[in-house]
């Protein structure tokens, strides 16, 4: 028998472990929910003890269904950004607060007005938002100042679990990049004074290869997780970023797309133009020297499963695949109808919070599987929105991932809208993979990229000459209908000021 790979993937609600062959068989798989806390208005936290706790128990689930089986290595990959804060003895010095935590949204604004947050545009070509580390360690500065003190390193959660695991601390290129990273140098560069954060300068930690050895599992991490003591751990890295890599994607002129919950659009290129408020953020890649543009639209294919809840009381799996059948059958342009998909505001290309969906071009002959297919259409022109702001596609197939990509009908509009070909596979487990890659490549088995490639069953979407010319022209109807609905927008937002 082969020695196993294990990956652990720490997500925001969730957190996965895998146990994998080295050509890519899951052998088994553990999962824990992991909890988030909302103490007041804006904050978004998590226990950092619990989350140890919760990834020690997943290990352990996994490790016990694969008695007999010999371990090679462990590879890290989470959620990125946020302020995950140890004092000097490694222990947590103030709950973890998330990517999503806008608690310090009054201190943003007025770091934007004052231009000082150009300077992470200008550096890492990323617009600042309130969840990241900057941000954070100014609002616990001021309003949790003994924390504050307590502070001696700040990470991210992947790096966390890693201290847990080997006592050793490093944090990797991809979850260093933002908001500090300067893109010409590679290290933390003006943006740390510009922001007022040069109390936090010595709290940081310089950035790491990922897939390189962070250190071995310990004597008490090994009693917690059923690992053995001295298992090689590699340097931990972006979940996003492990994902890309276990899609074998390190190169420029590559994309992929996912089309989850939320939807997101990830350009690699080699090159970024420095500018005060960038759309999207910018990542390095893990192992090459692209840059990973990344652009998240707020409604991804949740907007479909909102709009079959409104048609099914049920909202099951089978009311969803009628209602995609029937869009399937609706001609490209939906008849004339298009949704604009801005359920829950918009945070790419452009940023609007309270901006919100329509239905535009409806009329008495407008059917419900017309609005499926303007629903399915509108998800795919917001990908291609965030694709025109970065300047187009390189002409190279895209890969496409998450629970839209189950859909035949949903891949080809998707391929049509974009104008290039459209790949998916059968693989969900693209970040787990990739970082078990990194841990095998920690241990001198090969470069990341090199292992995770591995057979898998892919399925290809050309896009049709006809549809594409004709969805050229709902692109024009949608990206001016997008420009309206926000001029319109605060125009609303001023006459209700007024009220």
């Amino acid at each position: 028998m082969t020695d196993l790979w294990l990956g652990v993937d720490v997500g925001t609600t969730a957190i996965k472990a895998a146990a994998y062959e080295s050509n890519g068989r899951i052998v088994s798989v553990a999962e824990r929910a992991t909890e988030v806390s909302r103490p007041a208005p804006g904050y978004s936290e998590q226990d950092m003890g619990a989350v140890w706790r919760a990834v020690a128990d997943c290990l352990k689930e996994l490790t016990g269904r694969c008695a007999g089986r010999r371990f090679r290595s462990l590879g890290l990959c989470g959620q990125g950004d946020g302020f995950w804060a140890v004092d000097k003895d490694g222990r947590p010095a103030h709950a973890a607060m998330l990517w999503n935590d806008t608690r310090a949204s009054a201190d943003l604004e007025a770091l934007v007005a004052s231009g000082a947050a150009a300077s992470v545009g200008h550096g890492c070509h990323t617009s600042l938002w309130a969840g990241t580390s900057a941000v954070l360690w100014r609002w616990l500065r001021d309003a949790a100042p003994e924390a504050a003190a307590r502070t001696a390193h700040v990470v991210t959660c992947a790096d966390w679990i890693g201290l847990c695991l080997t006592g050793s601390l490093a944090t990797d290129r991809s979850n260093g990049t933002i908001p500090f990273t300067d893109f010409s140098t590679g290290a933390y560069g003006a943006a740390v004074r510009a922001l007022g954060c040069d109390d936090l300068a010595h709290r940081l930690v310089p950035p790491r290869r990922a897939g390189e050895v962070l250190g071995e599992i310990t004597a008490e991490a090994a009693r917690a997780t059923g690992l053995p003591q001295g298992l090689p751990v590699s340097v931990a890295t972006l979940d996003l970023a492990a994902m890309i890599v276990g899609m074998g994607l390190d190169r420029p002129g590559q994309a992929m797309m996912i089309m989850g919950t939320t939807a997101v659009v990830n350009i690699l290129t080699d090159r970024v133009a420095p500018q005060d408020m960038p759309v999207g953020a910018s990542v390095l890649h893990p192992t090459s020297e692209a840059i990973i543009r990344v652009f998240a639209p707020t409604t991804g294919a949740a907007a479909f499963d909102w709009f079959a809840s409104l048609l099914s009381t049920t909202g099951d799996k089978e009311a969803v695949a009628e209602l995609s059948a029937l869009a399937g059958a609706v001609p490209p342009g939906a008849n004339g109808v298009t949704f604009m998909p801005y359920l829950n505001g918009e945070r790419a290309p452009f940023v609007s919070a309270d901006l919100r969906a329509a239905f535009h071009g409806m009329s008495s002959a407008t059917t419900k599987a017309d609005l499926a297919r303007a629903v399915m259409e509108g998800t795919a022109l917001s990908l291609r929105h965030c694709c025109e702001a970065e300047g187009g596609l390189a002409d190279a197939p895209v890969q496409l991932t998450g629970g839209g990509s189950r859909s035949d009908v949903w891949c080809q509009i998707i391929a049509d809208v974009v104008g290039r070909p459209v790949v998916t596979n059968s693989a969900f487990d693209q970040g787990l993979w990739g970082a078990a890659c990194f841990g095998a490549a920690a241990t001198g088995l090969g470069s990341p990229i090199e292992l995770a490639r591995r057979e898998e069953t892919t399925r290809l979407y050309e896009p049709d000459p006809d549809r594409r010319r004709r969805y050229d022209l709902v692109w024009r109807r949608y990206e001016m209908l997008s420009h309206g609905m926000r001029a319109l927008h605060e125009q609303l937002k001023s006459l209700s000021e007024k009220d």
